[in-house]
C-alpha cells in the first residue's frame, strides 16, 4: 500500500467532485432495494478517478450494515487513500459513518490520523469510542497509548474494555482485573 497522503486540489475540481457525489449520493438514498445500491457502489468502486473515492467515503453513512462492510474493504485495501478526506469526513454524522471510518484507519494503521481520531474520543455514541480504542490499538505507538489510557477511564465499561485490551495489544503494559 502507498502511504496515506493528503490529496490537494484545486477549488473548482473539489466543487465539481462535490456536485458529482452529491448527485449520485441523493440517487442512491432514493433507492431502496440495498441489494442494487450495492451493485451500484461496487460499480463505482471499480472506477479509478478521485471523485470516486469521495463518493465512497460519503456512501459509508448508508443504513445497510452489509454495504458499509464493503466499503470498509474496499477503502483499506485500495492502493492510494486520501486521509484527510477520511478524517473530515469522520466529524459529521451518522455515528456508523465514524466506526466505519475509524476501522479502515486501523487497518490502514494510519498513525498520521492520531489527531482526527483524539477528536472523536468525545463522541457522546458509544460505538465510535470503543471503534476509536480498538483502531489506536491497531495503530500502536505511543501517542495512542497516551489516548487509549484516557479511554480506559471512559464511563462505559465496553469502551474502557476495549481500551485496555488495545493498550495490551499495543504495549507491555498489562492490567488487572
Amino acid at each position: 500500500m502507498k502511504a496515506d497522503h493528503p490529496n490537494p486540489m484545486d477549488p473548482l475540481t473539489e466543487e465539481r467532485e462535490n456536485g458529482i457525489c452529491s448527485s449520485f449520493l441523493r440517487k442512491l438514498s432514493l433507492t431502496r432495494d440495498r441489494e442494487k445500491r450495492l451493485r451500484v457502489i461496487k460499480a463505482y468502486a471499480r472506477l479509478n478517478t478521485p471523485w470516486a473515492e469521495r463518493l465512497l467515503v460519503e456512501a459509508l453513512a448508508d443504513p445497510c450494515e452489509i454495504i458499509r462492510d464493503f466499503l470498509v474493504q474496499e477503502l483499506a485495501h485500495r492502493e492510494r487513500f486520501n486521509l484527510s478526506l477520511a478524517c473530515a469526513r469522520m466529524l459529521h454524522p451518522p455515528w456508523y459513518a465514524k466506526s466505519a471510518l475509524l476501522r479502515i484507519l486501523g487497518m490502514r494503521k494510519a498513525g498520521t490520523a492520531l489527531r482526527a481520531i483524539e477528536i472523536v474520543l468525545d463522541d457522546p455514541n458509544t460505538d465510535v469510542r470503543k471503534s476509536a480504542a480498538e483502531t489506536l490499538g491497531e495503530i500502536g505507538g505511543r501517542e495512542s497509548i497516551r489516548l487509549l489510557v484516557r479511554l480506559s477511564k471512559d464511563k462505559n465499561q465496553y469502551v474502557r474494555a476495549a481500551a485496555e485490551e488495545a493498550i495490551r495489544k499495543a504495549s507491555d503494559l498489562r492490567f488487572s482485573g
